[in-house]
């Protein structure tokens, strides 16, 4: 609470931990702002730490969360798209946010990287790392079956 009225938002970290890749995401831009809450997934916590947090600031001052939309820069020399975070992955991944509104949905969107040779998630030549990130724009039970369904179901 106290870091979401100092700074209109607080950055929540989770290691996944075993074979769930970690995971950040924002608390508090929807109350401050009426902004959706941000988050970021499969990379090392600390640079998704910053990140989302360096994403929430230029959403705060005005970039785009239209789906679709790139974000040049939040990770350096690399964009990151935006995209729509489906109600059915709220509780599960964002359990933080949906315990400070008290209620779901939260509008929340996924920032979605792509790997070194460009290529995005959904890009079956892509690098494992970049398919370890979830396509929260699916349902949960459109999601193809692996560790982020088995989070959901957990």
């Amino acid at each position: 609470m106290a870091q979401v009225r100092r700074h209109g938002r607080h950055v929540v970290g989770v290691g996944g931990g075993g074979e769930v890749p970690d995971w950040a995401f924002t608390v508090g831009l929807w109350h401050s702002c009426r902004l959706p809450e941000v988050a970021m997934f499969g990379l090392e916590l600390p640079g998704l730490m910053h990140w989302v947090g360096e994403a929430a600031a230029r959403v705060r001052d005005g970039a785009s969360t239209e789906p679709g939309t790139l974000l040049p820069d939040v990770i350096e020399g690399c964009r990151v798209e935006v995209r729509p975070v489906d109600p059915g992955w709220h509780l599960p991944l964002f359990g933080t946010a949906v315990g400070f509104y008290r209620r779901t949905p939260v509008p929340v969107v996924q920032l979605v990287w792509p790997d070194r040779e460009h290529r995005w998630p959904s890009d079956e030549r892509a690098s494992p790392g970049c398919r370890a990130q979830p396509s929260l724009w699916l349902p949960v039970d459109r999601h193809p079956e692996g560790v982020w369904t088995e989070e959901a179901a957990a």
